[in-house]
């Protein structure tokens, strides 16, 4: 036996671990590691879970698809030689765009594998890139470019004195949260109430977090628009907008005063189903009250419909009372591996970048952070004619399990002339790929703390060798080799972090972060004589910006969806919908114990949380006459699922609170739903989307349920 330290990297917290490790270069305990400077001995139960490296379900070794569906094991470089010939095929007859990749959530924690896909398509010319950006928050992306954005960013978790966090629930989603360090959150937030600040939560459900607030609003879900405009309207209507801030960054003040004007606090209580009082009180807090608070959306308000409005009135708050960091306030995110870079207190403009460069030929749409759109993946592979997507690299991610309408997204995949997932286990994806390529997981390969995954509140940065070798007799793949290989075959240069790379002899891991470290303020090097990390004093300041660019308040497309809303028909019991009634809104949940849909297949996980039941309010359950375990199905305007209903006070009633990104592929989860089923079933890629970002309604879906026979 022996022990090592490292740090986890399933999300941003990075949290320093202490690995125990039997004679067979097995991981048998993952914990805490106490002399971390960050993280001071927590990790969270998904940092826990060895079966990670342990499990049997586990892939070993490349895998291809047999003409009866099955897999058989296939040599390393035969499959690479396969693969790359299939590609060059691909490209030769339809062209490069016809070649599409998709990047998964663990891709942008692992630094090497981060940078090398895109220039693997740079390399081979190809446009259709997707990622995990567009599954659930890109709201966050098109408010940014639709309102402006501030360079200097917001008060940290630490210094701001109120939170309003809207459908986030950090104590269990963790993850990357600009202004809040994801490790040990509990901790800070007890801290953060010993040193006064408060919480207001506006969620349909008592989460952890709401567990803590000041003011916990629990509206019907989906009226996360109609709550924010009605929030606005009250500090408008009283004055109480930061008027220096405002005249000196600000266009649309008034124009967004009259849209937001019929949103009274009458009205928003009447449809939102939530006390007149609580709003008034809400908006007193935040813009009275709080010198520096800041408001923050989750995935509630970013995956149910409007969200690209939602996010842009929330974010509204935070811009008319001048929440921001100002000239000569210490910059907090400082980054020791990226290189140095003083903010400054100024607004970019709004970029607007989808109106301009390629558009998408099946809906027109244009491209967020110049990626393709994940709501229209299936449509991208279905849609015959010029640029139809005929092969898919899948990068450490399950699309399968996260794309809206799950039918026609495994119809697309199966329709594929290639697909290959790079993945250690056998999810929904990678069960109807041509290829497996089986990765090495984080212990067995060397990492950084990269600049992108890096919210702590002081500088700090960490290197980590492999901890462990992978098991014994297999054939693994670090995530970035496969497209080093494919390159070298279809021989394309590869251009890495802007240094071409040799590509006849492969380059090492450590030589890859180098080089995307190459202008870091730190240098790698230094770090590896320090097993726990280190932290830096960088005495930046916030410098004084220039006035020229504001924030636009409402734009013409930003008023008119206002207006739509304004103008919809409501009833403040039930949704109506293509005519029909429905009694409950579904919303979307995060679980402690998996991160999206990794680790869902593990023993240990399964163990724990065998399905994702459909959560109601125990007076709904007696209402519907179901007992906890029943079968019931829900029906949505789109589909229908099976699911097990399980009770939870915590749900407001008419809610029904279910998990995102279970279930296997559509034609098993009617037989297979006590291990899980498919929201997705109940979500269309054609209806309820947003313009812009083709997001679909994920979440406050109306839904019915009825008992099973």
């Amino acid at each position: 036996m022996r022990e090592a330290i490292s740090f986890c990297r399933i999300c941003s917290g990075l949290c320093g671990v202490q690995l125990t490790i039997d004679d067979n270069e097995r991981i048998t305990d993952i914990r805490g590691d106490k002399r971390h400077p960050m993280s001071s001995g927590y990790v969270c139960i998904k940092g826990r879970v060895a079966d990670v490296e342990n499990s049997g379900t586990r892939i070993l070794h490349p895998l291809k698809k047999q003409p009866d569906g099955s897999f058989v094991r296939i040599g390393r470089e035969e499959a690479l030689d396969e693969i790359a010939g299939q590609v060059k095929a691909i490209i030769d007859r339809h062209g490069p765009d016809a070649m599409a990749c998709y990047r998964g959530t663990p891709n942008y924690f692992h630094t090497s594998a981060y940078h090398m896909l895109p220039a693997w398509m740079n390399a081979i010319g190809s446009t259709s890139f997707f990622s995990s950006l567009t599954i659930d928050q890109s709201a966050k992306i098109v408010t940014a470019e639709r309102l402006g954005f501030w360079a200097a960013g917001r008060p940290h978790f630490q210094d701001a004195d109120l939170w309003m966090f809207i459908g986030s629930n950090m104590l269990v989603s963790l993850g990357l949260v600009l202004g809040y360090f994801p490790t040990n959150p509990a901790k800070h937030i007890k801290d953060a109430k010993a040193r006064g600040a408060r919480f207001i939560v506006i969620d349909p459900r008592r989460t952890e977090i709401a567990r803590h607030a000041d003011l916990h609003i629990q509206p019907r879900p989906g009226e996360d628009p109609t709550i924010a405009a009605g929030l606005l309207n009250i500090i408008l209507a009283n004055g109480w907008e930061d008027k220096a801030f405002c005249a000196n960054h600000v266009n649309g003040l008034e124009e967004l005063r009259r849209a937001v004007a019929s949103f009274t606090p009458a009205y928003v209580a009447r449809r939102a189903g939530v006390p007149e009082a609580q709003l008034h009180q809400a908006a007193e807090m935040f813009a009275v009250s709080s010198r520096n608070g800041v408001a923050k959306t989750g995935t509630g308000p970013d995956m149910a419909a409007r969200s690209n409005l939602s996010e842009h009135l929330y974010e509204c708050l935070n811009v008319i009372c001048g929440r921001f960091l100002r000239a000569g306030d210490p910059v907090w995110n400082v980054l020791p591996l990226g290189p140095q870079v003083l903010p400054r207190a100024e607004v970019i403009a709004p970029r607007r970048s989808w109106e301009k460069g390629l558009k998408s030929r099946v809906r027109n749409n244009g491209r967020i952070l110049g990626e393709m759109l994940s709501g229209a993946m299936a449509d991208e592979i279905l849609t015959p004619g010029e640029g139809q997507i005929r092969g898919m690299i899948v990068a450490a991610g399950n699309p399968v399990a996260a794309l809206p309408d799950l039918e026609k997204t495994v119809n697309a995949f199966k329709s594929l002339d290639l697909l290959v997932a790079i993945d250690p286990y056998m999810t929904a994806t990678s069960r109807l790929a041509h290829y497996i390529l089986p990765t090495t997981t984080q212990y067995e390969h060397a990492e950084i703390t990269n600049a992108l995954a890096m919210p702590y509140s002081r500088p700090f940065a960490q290197y980590t060798p492999a901890i462990v070798a992978p098991p014994e007799g297999s054939e693994l793949f670090e995530d970035w080799q496969p497209f080093w290989g494919i390159s070298k075959r279809l021989r394309r240069q590869l251009v890495y972090g802007g240094v071409p790379l040799d590509m006849e002899n492969a380059p090492t891991t450590d030589a890859l972060m180098d080089i995307v470290s190459r202008h870091a303020q730190v240098p790698v090097e230094a770090l590896k004589a320090s097993p726990w990390g280190q932290t830096y004093e960088f005495p930046h300041r916030v410098q004084q910006g220039q006035p020229e660019a504001r924030f636009e308040l409402a734009p013409v497309d930003v008023k008119a969806e206002i207006d739509e809303v304004a103008h919809e028909p409501f009833d403040e019991i039930v949704t109506i919908a293509d005519s029909r009634v429905f009694t409950h809104r579904l919303t979307s949940r995060r679980m402690r114990n998996v991160m999206n849909s990794a680790y869902q297949e593990l023993p240990t996980i399964r163990k724990r949380t065998p399905c994702n039941p459909a959560y109601l309010h125990p007076n709904d359950l007696k209402d519907f006459g179901f007992s906890e375990g029943d079968e019931v199905n829900i029906i949505s305007e789109h589909g229908a699922i099976i699911a097990i209903v399980a009770a939870d006070d915590s749900v407001r009633p008419g809610v029904v609170s279910m998990t995102h990104c279970w279930g296997g592929l559509a034609e098993e989860d009617s037989s297979k739903y006590t291990g899980g089923i498919s929201t997705n079933l109940l979500v269309s890629s054609a209806t309820h989307i947003e313009p812009i970002n083709n997001m679909p309604r994920y979440s406050a879906i109306p839904v019915n349920l009825e008992r099973r026979n």
